[in-house]
């Protein structure tokens, strides 16, 4: 059975609070949010009835220090589940909660283990324990496709997916949490529909710099010596690089989205900035300079060489700059 939500913390709490809970979920959602989406199960499942902002428990399950909260595989770098982490997670299951609580959690990040060798290993490992918990323990699987896992794990489980959010409704909601309004738009519009991948975003000073930097990148950028320092800016936070990449698609696909269905376009706070990419940029060129930021984005991803790429993203974006202009 598939529940589709829209908050998966949301229907969670109701069904702890209405005595609906399972034992056993499969959580679906976009790789980078996947993380982040068994954390807000956690703090549900810990602290459904949670009613003041002083919880202890939400506080340790926030800063990844609660007990009976175990996130496996426990190393953020490790990509593969492996039949030991399961046998952790049976021995686990059995103890009791050590942490003040009535239950313990188990978060399962298995994005990266659903396929290749091993995969059914894990799995069947697991199945017994999905078939028979002990009270109070409580399992989520996170992945990116529920079909990805063996149709005896989905039997066992339910699954609950969040469904994607308009990016009106996105920045509707951050406005009212008292958020500019600019600050809004540009985070919904880089959300994915993720209200919890937007609200993340605001709260990360850096990205919004990368987000500036991507500005000035569009609008300032004339020659290949300012290319030269705006590379110098981009390596220097080599980790949001994709950020301000990302960004910057979304700069030229709102000069694009501005002249041919204006109704379309989400950075209204960004309209001084949309004009100057439409003065400087013809259509030809801003639809050419899109496909050259997602293919400099996929070098990046197979592992090329960040500082050539970067380099050469930006060179090729003054020439699409002024050859289109011919």
């Amino acid at each position: 059975m598939t529940i589709s939500e829209r908050g998966v913390g949301q229907y969670l709490r109701y069904a702890f609070g209405a005595g609906a809970a399972v034992h056993a979920y499969i959580v679906v959602g976009e790789k980078l949010h996947v993380r982040e989406m068994l954390k807000e199960c956690a703090l549900v499942t810990m602290c459904h009835d949670h009613i003041g902002d002083d919880c202890e428990a939400c506080r340790k399950v926030s800063a990844n220090e609660h007990l009976d909260v175990i996130t496996i595989p426990s190393d953020g770098s490790k990509n593969k589940l492996t039949v030991a982490d399961i046998a952790f997670l049976v021995e686990e299951s059995y103890r009791r909660p050590v942490d003040n609580s009535a239950q313990r959690v188990f978060l399962i990040d298995a994005t990266d283990s659903v396929s290749g060798v091993g995969c059914e290993l894990w799995q069947n490992k697991l199945l017994k324990t999905l078939e028979e918990p002990l009270d109070g323990v409580y399992i989520y699987i996170g992945v990116t496709d529920a079909e990805s896992l063996l149709p005896t794990v989905r039997s066992r489980c339910q699954i609950l997916k969040q469904s994607v959010l308009s990016f009106e409704e996105v920045k509707s909601a951050l406005m009212k949490k008292s958020f500019d309004i600019s600050s809004c738009e540009m985070a919904a519009a880089m959300s994915g529909g993720n209200l919890q991948a937007a609200e993340q975003i605001l709260a990360n000073r850096t990205i919004f710099e990368m987000y500036r930097l991507a500005i000035s990148i569009a609008t300032e950028m004339t020659s290949t010596k300012v290319a030269l320092r705006y590379s110098a800016q981009l390596l220097a936070h080599r980790e949001n690089i994709a950020d301000a990449l990302g960004f910057l698609m979304l700069l030229y696909r709102e000069s694009i989205v501005y002249r041919l269905a204006p109704e379309l376009r989400m950075l209204l706070r960004l309209q001084d900035t949309i004009d100057t990419i439409c003065a400087n940029y013809t259509l030809a060129a801003a639809e050419s300079c899109i496909e050259k930021i997602n293919n400099a984005k996929k070098d990046i991803d197979d592992g090329s060489n960040v500082a050539a790429v970067v380099d050469r993203l930006l060179n090729t974006i003054l020439e699409t700059r002024y050859i289109c202009r011919r």
